[in-house]
């Protein structure tokens, strides 16, 4: 897990028997510095993922999307996909599309992921020299990546049931998701 994985104290080993000359300080400043930046590329990237989820929800929840086609139904996801994060999901709330444990839970990741993309490295300079700023920054990215997973998991299992109880085959979903799992590599 994720979070495991960044749950670490202190330097690894092997760097910090080396820490005696300058030379080790910038080994182990290098080796924060990947772990910090293998933390911003998780959380960025599972915020990505929850914001084409929510893109796809407005598309099937709140358009006009059934039966037009696939040239045309990709046309209307990929306007919804221009939209942010943030304007997705507040055509959702005012929708009154989502449950509200699930509304509070996605205004915390849009929070977040604000926080990351506009102020985290302003905030947070000087943290790959001061081990608990390190350690907190580090739990923080973690926390982000990990709701975004989960908060995805949850929504595509919503937006599965809402096509499913609109009429959509199971196995047709089940069909297609597979396809799509051989053609992005996953099986």
């Amino acid at each position: 897990m994720i979070a495991e994985r960044h749950a670490r104290t202190s330097p690894p080993k092997a760097l910090e028997r080396s820490m005696t000359n300058g030379h080790g300080a910038r080994l182990v400043k290098a080796a924060r510095l990947a772990e910090l930046l293998q933390a911003v590329g998780y959380a960025v990237w599972q915020a990505a993922e929850f914001e084409d989820s929510l893109a796809h929800v407005v598309v099937i929840r709140l358009r006009k999307a059934r039966g037009v086609g696939e040239t045309r139904g990709a046309e209307i996801l990929a306007k919804a996909q221009r939209r942010t994060m943030g304007h997705l999901l507040r055509e959702l709330k005012d929708a009154g599309v989502l449950e509200a444990e699930l509304e509070r839970r996605a205004t915390w990741l849009v929070d977040e992921r604000n926080w990351l993309i506009h102020h985290a490295k302003r905030e947070n300079r000087g943290a790959l020299n001061n081990g608990s700023g390190y350690e907190t920054l580090l739990a923080r990215l973690a926390r982000l990546g990990e709701e975004a997973s989960d908060l995805n998991v949850t929504m595509v299992r919503e937006l599965e049931e809402f096509i499913v109880s609109s009429g959509v085959d199971r196995a047709q979903i089940d069909e297609d998701a597979k396809r799509l799992q051989q053609e992005w590599g996953y099986e």
